[in-house]
């Protein structure tokens, strides 16, 4: 009799609770169990030093229960810790999974600074690339605010929009805000502005062109785009949002507060009919070449992205960022009991890898 096939998940596990809590991805585990089990897996949800000693979570109509589970033919990666991702447990993890012959899929989190550079490798993709560039203190600074009215300064490992700086020409000097912080500042030379920087970064960032956005009641507006990897390096969009930044604020992260959007609701206020359909297909487009271009570019194997897109003032769509784990909150399932594409495109596609090994 042939082997079950076997898929997991690997995430940060609460086993504190009465159940065990699977953070945000709580209840797209129980979509993909219940998908998973009409196709004939076998499926749970473990974390890296539970699947080293062969444990896992399996979803029963009680709920999930913790029991000793077989290695995975197909693992998914959705840790929430990049610390975790390079540790010596995550090492050795990928190494069982090796000896095991299982495959792994979002290999890890891809910081902005090597996402850009993968996609500058690309020339087809240079319209939609806001320029960007590592920050190394004021030189860069200055340069960017020499060519741009508006900055941004990203910390190339941050996410959820967390840590930006938003700095801006004003006629009195430059004004310098962050994304989490309601505190804005006016800096009346490029010294007092690079001093002031330099005490509040901590990390790695990147600096990038400020773009004038097309905006929905002066509130900037960007387009989350789920893409799942069909097979070999064939892409499809299995969700498209848009996000509406809160008042005075510059970025649309949910978590920073921002509100989702029918994609079509929003076109449709700035574009006829027939615009609005060839704005939608341009995103797509660009989003389908995004993925392809990494997933061929980076090392590992990876089988889905978020891609978030704008449009300026112009009618020019750019890409602002590309996330590795995307978060579940942008395309969620229409009912309690219904499993979202997103859900079934990841068990579909861990079927194709498991099909490529036999």
């Amino acid at each position: 009799m042939s082997k079950q096939r076997t898929m997991a998940v690997l995430t940060e596990i609460n086993e504190t609770s009465e159940q065990a809590a699977f953070g945000s991805i709580h209840h797209f585990c129980e979509e993909l169990a219940a998908y998973a089990r009409k196709c004939g897996l076998f499926f749970y949800v473990s974390s890296p030093p539970l699947y080293l000693e062969g444990v896992g979570y399996q979803w029963t109509e009680s709920g999930w229960g913790k029991r000793d589970v077989p290695p995975a033919d197909v693992v998914y990666n959705r840790l929430h810790s990049r610390k975790f991702e390079r540790s010596p447990l995550f090492a050795e993890l990928l190494a069982r999974l090796a000896e095991e012959n299982g495959v792994i899929f979002n290999h890890r989190f891809l910081h902005k600074w090597e996402v850009h550079c993968h996609f500058e490798r690309h020339e087809y993709l240079h319209p939609h690339l806001p320029k960007t560039a590592l920050w190394s203190g004021q030189n860069t600074l200055e340069a960017f605010l020499d060519a741009f009215p508006s900055v941004f300064l990203k910390p190339i490992y941050g996410s959820q929009g967390r840590g930006i700086f938003c700095l801006q020409h004003l006629d009195d000097g430059i004004c310098l805000r962050h994304s989490t912080s309601a505190s804005t500042a006016v800096y009346r030379s490029m010294d007092a502005l690079a001093s002031a920087l330099r005490r509040q970064i901590r990390t790695p960032m990147i600096i990038q062109q400020g773009l004038e956005l097309r905006t929905l009641d002066s509130r900037p507006v960007d387009f989350r785009l789920l893409c799942h990897r069909i097979r070999h390096n064939d892409w499809r969009v299995t969700s498209a949002v848009a996000r509406v930044a809160p008042p005075d604020q510059f970025v649309a992260n949910l978590a920073r507060g921002g509100e989702l959007m029918a994609v079509n609701d929003v076109l449709r206020k700035w574009y006829t009919r027939a615009d609005a359909f060839q704005q939608k297909q341009l995103l797509k487009e660009i989003a389908l070449e995004s993925a392809a271009v990494l997933a061929s570019e980076a090392e590992g194997l990876y089988g889905e992205f978020g891609v978030d897109l704008a449009i300026d003032i112009h009618g020019q769509p750019w890409i602002i960022e590309v996330n590795t784990k995307p978060s579940k909150q942008t395309d969620m399932a229409v009912s309690y009991q219904s499993v979202r594409p997103s859900a079934k495109a990841i068990v579909d596609y861990s079927l194709t890898l498991m099909e490529e090994k036999e």
